[in-house]
């Protein structure tokens, strides 16, 4: 008899549901025994973590695996903001939550990249401790922008 998968996960989970019991009791009773008082679902709730409890726990298991965290921005370009001279113009500009770690990179719309191009432009985003700069390539740019970035926290 061959099984679907959904049928075979709930067989493993009814074959493992007394395991489970086995597990938490002997559990419970090593608890009782080191001073717990109270019932076996209190025990068991008293097990629930916070959510700092459980940011901390991913936060320390992605850094002992080295998992990147990687998050979406939009980053505001205005064009007021520009500094520079030549070919090369360049803003500070804000990312929440940017480290020394933050490894930025820029994500433009289809659009935006027609636009660009049409206008022999090109933007950077460089991170100098944790302050990201974005920089213009090419023309001063005249409109304001909002461009989509990939936040990565890059584990060193």
């Amino acid at each position: 008899m061959s099984l679907t998968g959904s049928a075979k996960a709930k067989m493993l989970l009814k074959g493992n549901i007394n395991r489970l019991k086995v597990i938490h009791t002997d559990a419970y009773e090593l608890a009782v025994k080191n001073g717990f008082e109270g019932t076996l679902e209190e025990w068991l709730d008293s097990l629930a973590a916070t959510d700092e409890q459980i940011a901390a726990a991913v936060e320390a298991y992605m850094e002992k695996h080295q998992v990147p965290l990687i998050r979406k921005v939009a980053i505001y370009l205005p064009a007021s903001a520009w500094v520079g001279s030549g070919s090369r113009y360049s803003q500070v500009v804000d990312v929440p939550g940017a480290t020394e770690n933050s490894q930025v990179d820029l994500t433009p719309s289809a659009e935006q990249l027609e636009i660009f191009y049409d206008k022999s432009l090109a933007f950077v985003a460089e991170n100098e401790d944790g302050v990201v700069t974005v920089c213009a390539i090419g023309q001063k740019p005249e409109n304001d922008y909002t461009i989509k970035a990939t936040v990565t926290e890059v584990i060193v």
